[in-house]
């Protein structure tokens, strides 16, 4: 008996211990599963890097053109190794190329063209003895001989076309896809460029000779010693000189201009020197190749493209000093130019990285600005690059970190998530770390994780949480914020402010990490600050006021330094001591935009007095548009001395604002049909034709001879009123500028007005058609949008 209850005890016991160790194991499993934390990213399809069973190492390259028909000749021979033993086949992107025949390591091979590929194979290299095919040395080339007929890019032929005559003739690329066989690499190159000796030829790398053939034609050899991607490749044959200079790091550099324009050339170039010094210093990192050039194109669709040492841009921004604040080349100069180390020396990956590239560009050439023009300059673009984050935020909420956010996200908000970066880390931590990234990956690849790991290595320091939120995923962060006067028990006194994160959370946004500064303004001129992490969807932040001082105003994330919306309603006193006092222009802005609400007749004399005050345009110019609508003779005045401003951009406000312009300023206005900028005569001449219907004889008179900039911007606006007015023997000249013979600019404005003017025929139709399929998409889309015009009147 006692035995048997001795062994019940003994299973009592095991049951019970088997069960606690089931229990504490299921609670500590519930524990774990507690502390999961699904993150949640979006799938990016440019992730993947392309399947390359070699590796293309040099390139030569022999070419010759027909540009009227639209033909190009050319050998490429690259020298490469095989990636894999066993390789089925060999591809090459060749667009409309007619391949006549291929050779690796000197013997024929067979290949077949499909779409736009060329299909090499190279296990038809067989042993003439055994017929067992050969297996490719650790090195070896591959001959393709070609024509290529690529009539609408990637390689351009303007102005050799007898429609197109009187235009300037050009040959350029900004890519080698249409004109080289492509294959993603990154390869050292020797170009040889066969073409008449009138012209000059521009290409990559380091002009080695120029040499005269007896048929009168010359032959240019370029060569890159140093590899880059091949992508990044360029072609620009025209009438072209050029001027030498060097840096002060003694980089040769070579500014090319239209041989009928030299007087813009120290316009379009200025800076260009300071650029190189300035980037060197910053990144402390010498340029990364041997020489630096750069020509202007015509009918370019972009604003310019860095190809490796070797920039080509639109030829709308080589320009005339009156061109200056319309549209200059200094931040695009310096955006290619930064390029030179982030794209070029150090290459993105795949295209999900591409922020690598265009961020770092964008944020170096505003960078740059801001050592030429200042802070208030510099704010104001980190103010456009705010807006168009949040266009960019209207549509969706990819990251920056990725190939589908679109330019808006890849250029300007990620400018802005670096800039924000080094507020967080401090100058040196991230020069350090920028410093770090370009020596570890240079003449090479990287991805987004190779910086994150460079900025850790650079400083110990994880920023992983900064990554994760500004350029991982998306969203930006909204705050409400609130304020109140606190008083403890002893009577101390502070501000307290109170904040909440309102933005939309999900499992691809959520809430905000980021160090955040408070300044409290006193009545008596003086202000304590804070500095603090808000990282909650509600934090309260206590700045102690133990004088117990008067607030004058409050501020929250002085300078505009984090990337937000955020509401922080103050009365109107504060708001008005803000836009007087704040240091900064853009607090000082900002209170001016809370304060468009109140009526004009309150704040009338206070926005003239501060219209005077201020130096930075951007102020001047919203005091002028919430002053537009005040007849008062005060208001008055102060648009009479916004037009005869010194700032070409406050002169183009108080043009702008004036609808329609007083009789009292009518003569001001008309000083301006002689203003130093080309858009500021094309509003004045609308601005007056407007106004004083029974002067526009006169007003017509006097520009009747003036033409202005891009597109004929002025002589398009006298055809408009001159037009409107009945004067239609005038419209043979509109019609002619929509032909072929004129770039891209002039031909837009051109459809553009005829559409406005609701007139059409046939001859309009048929420059519209022929213009809809050009490469250029702006000039398309223009010529699309006049012929729906077209389809609605017939």
């Amino acid at each position: 008996m006692r035995s048997h209850n001795v062994r019940e005890t003994r299973n009592f016991f095991s049951n019970t211990c088997l069960l606690f160790l089931v229990c504490c194991i299921f609670l500590n499993m519930s524990r774990l599963a507690a502390q999961e934390k699904t993150v949640t990213f979006y799938n990016d399809p440019a992730g993947i890097p392309p399947d390359l069973p070699i590796t293309i190492r040099h390139l030569t390259a022999r070419l010759g053109f027909q540009p009227g028909n639209y033909l190009v000749n050319g050998t490429a021979e690259f020298t490469f190794i095989p990636n894999r033993p066993q390789i089925d086949s060999i591809l090459f992107h060749a667009p409309d190329f007619s391949v006549s025949s291929v050779l690796i390591n000197d013997r024929k091979v067979k290949f077949h063209q499909t779409g736009s590929n060329l299909v090499i194979d190279p296990n038809s290299i067989t042993d003439q003895a055994s017929g067992i095919a050969r297996r490719m040395p650790s090195e070896s080339r591959i001959l393709i001989t070609y024509t290529a007929t690529p009539h609408a890019g990637p390689i351009y032929f303007i102005g050799w076309q007898p429609e197109e005559a009187g235009k300037r003739k050009q040959v350029w690329a900004h890519r080698p896809h249409g004109w080289i066989p492509y294959m993603d690499g990154r390869i050292t190159v020797d170009m040889f460029i066969t073409f008449d000796s009138r012209y000059k030829v521009f290409s990559n790398g380091e002009r080695l000779e120029t040499k005269t053939n007896s048929d009168g034609t010359s032959t240019w050899h370029y060569a890159m010693k140093k590899d880059h991607p091949f992508f990044s490749t360029s072609l620009v044959i025209g009438d072209y000189n050029f001027k030498s200079s060097k840096t002060a790091s003694g980089v040769p550099l070579e500014f090319w201009y239209y041989s009928d324009m030299p007087d813009r050339l120290g316009t379009t170039y200025m800076y260009t020197e300071r650029m190189f010094d300035f980037l060197e210093k910053e990144l402390e990192f010498s340029y990364p190749y041997a020489q630096y050039r750069e020509a202007p194109v015509i009918d370019y669709m972009y604003g310019a493209m860095e190809t490796t040492t070797s920039t080509v841009f639109g030829d709308y921004m080589q320009i005339s000093p009156r061109a200056w604040w319309q549209r200059n080349y200094v931040n695009v100069n310096a955006h290619e130019l930064a390029h030179q180390w982030f794209g070029n020396c150090v290459a993105h990956f795949v295209n999900r990285d591409v922020w690598l590239t265009e961020s770092f560009a964008t944020y170096y050439a505003k960078m740059f600005e801001k050592s030429i023009y200042g802070e208030d300059y510099y704010q104001n673009i980190r103010n456009d690059e705010l807006h168009l984050a949040f266009d960019a935020a209207k549509k969706n909420d990819f990251p920056v970190g990725g190939s589908q956010g679109g330019v808006q996200r890849i250029y300007q908000k990620g400018s802005l998530v670096l800039g924000m970066l080094r507020d967080v880390m401090g100058d040196k931590e991230f020069q350090n770390a920028v410093h770090r990234y370009l020596g570890k990956y240079a003449f090479g690849y990287a991805e987004t994780n190779d910086f994150v790991r460079c900025v850790y290595e650079a400083t110990g320091k994880p920023y992983n949480w900064f990554f994760d939120q500004w350029i991982l995923r998306g969203g930006e962060p909204e705050y409400l914020i609130r304020d109140s006067v606190a008083e403890d028990s002893l009577g101390k006194r502070a501000v307290l402010f109170k904040v909440s994160q309102v933005q939309k959370v999900s499992e691809l946004t959520g809430l905000f990490k980021m160090p955040v500064e408070f300044e409290v303004h006193y009545q008596d001129g003086t202000s304590d600050r804070l500095k603090t992490l808000i990282e909650k969807q509600y934090t309260e932040v206590s700045v102690p006021n133990p004088m117990k001082k008067s607030i004058g105003f409050l501020l929250f994330d002085p300078n505009r330094k984090i990337l937000k919306k955020a509401t922080f309603t103050q009365p109107y006193e504060n708001l008005i001591a803000q836009a007087q006092k704040a240091e900064n222009m853009i607090d000082r802005y900002d209170a001016w935009l809370a304060l468009r609400p109140e009526p004009v007749s309150k704040k009338s004399e206070i926005l003239a007095s501060a219209f005077h005050r201020e130096s930075f345009w951007l102020i001047r110019s919203e005091i002028l548009q919430q002053l537009a609508k005040d007849n008062s003779p005060e208001s008055v005045e102060t648009f009479r001395q916004a037009l005869l401003d010194k700032d070409a951009n406050v002169r183009k406000t108080a043009l702008l604002a004036l609808n329609p312009v007083p009789e009292l300023l009518q003569t001001t206005v008309e000083g301006l049909l002689y203003d130093s900028s080309y858009l500021n005569v094309e509003y004045a001449l609308e601005a007056l034709c407007t106004s004083f219907p029974k002067s526009i004889g006169y007003y017509l008179d006097l520009t009747q001879d003036m033409e202005g900039w891009r597109g004929k911007n002025i002589r398009m606006m006298w055809l408009a009123v001159s037009l409107a007015n009945g004067r239609m023997e005038h419209l043979p000249e509109l019609i002619g500028y929509c032909s072929p013979e004129y770039e891209f600019e002039t031909r837009m404005n051109a459809f553009s007005l005829l559409k406005k003017l609701k007139y059409s025929d046939p001859q309009t139709k048929k420059y519209a058609e022929t213009a809809s399929k050009h490469w250029n998409n702006k000039l398309s889309g223009a010529a699309k949008e006049y012929l729906k015009f077209c389809e609605q009147v017939n």
